[in-house]
């Protein structure tokens, strides 16, 4: 199961000041809600894959959320933040769950002693605060064994088949985006389209980018089971097929009644997600969020 990690962010040279401020408010609402449910450490260790969930789910069904003077977790200091809405109480269980099975998820064989020592402390903490998630939440964490269960028949398959390959993550990204939906049929089936995009691209990226490490140590990459050789050839293949995803999403995205902060959600669904393909060509760093 490939790991889970990152985010996906706004494209700020095109963002307005106004939608930043609305992101920033949102991202410290998710932290401290966080803080408030779960406990400092989930707050100061996770990395808010879920802003984009609570963005999406309030936007979506016409919520707006208050915005109030409140003091920023682990700190003295006072700053705004959005105040706990359904969509806010949503990406905190995210953040939790998705932080827990990325513990679960990584390969402990590739890392080194100082990232085993952090791995086994950030299980010791945020065991609790996963228990109180999957608690508050079972459908989500059934969300999460299902898409581990399939990910494990597929390793086993040894795959050529890219779609197949990246089926359990998109499915898991589907599931996740498809909970944010209103009771609308239509709009519930292109959320779960969208997720299933993301799901996709995350996962030929991830596995092009783990390519050297799973050559020499004989795993399953979908890239080698197709003959790819290099890590810049298997870099090349994920960016056109990440590329073609993410305009696939873009179809399904404009058919949506997004009710709440338009403008932001383009900038981060559409540029957003363009631009955490591109930087891949040139070998830097992606980050990815579900989000």
């Amino acid at each position: 199961m490939s790991q889970m990690n990152g985010r996906m962010r706004p494209y700020l040279p095109e963002l307005t000041i106004r939608d930043y401020n609305t992101y920033q408010w949102y991202l410290r609402g998710v932290r401290r809600q966080l803080y408030t449910t779960y406990g400092l450490f989930s707050c100061c260790c996770l990395r808010y894959n879920g802003v984009l969930f609570a963005i999406l789910d309030d936007s979506l069904a016409g919520r707006p959320a208050t915005c109030k003077k409140m003091r920023v977790p682990g700190t003295l200091v006072w700053k705004e933040m959005m105040c706990q809405t359904q969509g806010i109480r949503l990406a905190a269980q995210v953040e939790v769950l998705l932080g827990w099975h990325r513990l679960q998820d990584a390969q402990w064989g590739d890392l080194p002693l100082y990232k085993k020592a952090r791995r086994v402390r950030n299980w010791i903490f945020l065991r609790r605060a996963y228990e109180k998630a999957a608690a508050e939440n079972p459908a989500l964490e059934r969300i999460f064994a299902q898409e581990r269960d399939q990910a494990n028949v597929q390793m086993t398959l040894n795959s050529e088949n890219y779609t197949l390959a990246s089926e359990p993550k998109s499915n898991l990204y589907g599931a996740l985006y498809s909970v944010l939906a209103t009771d609308d049929p239509s709009q519930r089936k292109s959320m779960h389209y969208i997720g299933c995009c993301i799901g996709r691209a995350a996962y030929l990226m991830d596995k092009a980018e783990s390519f050297l490490r799973d050559k020499l140590r004989k795993r399953y990459n979908v890239f080698l089971a197709n003959g790819i050789t290099s890590r810049e050839a298997a870099v090349e293949s994920a960016r056109r097929q990440a590329l073609a995803a993410a305009n696939d999403l873009v179809r399904a995205y404009n058919l949506l009644d997004i009710k709440l902060n338009r403008t932001l959600l383009d900038n981060i669904m559409i540029l957003g997600l363009r631009h955490a393909v591109d930087p891949f060509q040139e070998n830097q760093p992606v980050s990815w969020e579900l989000p």
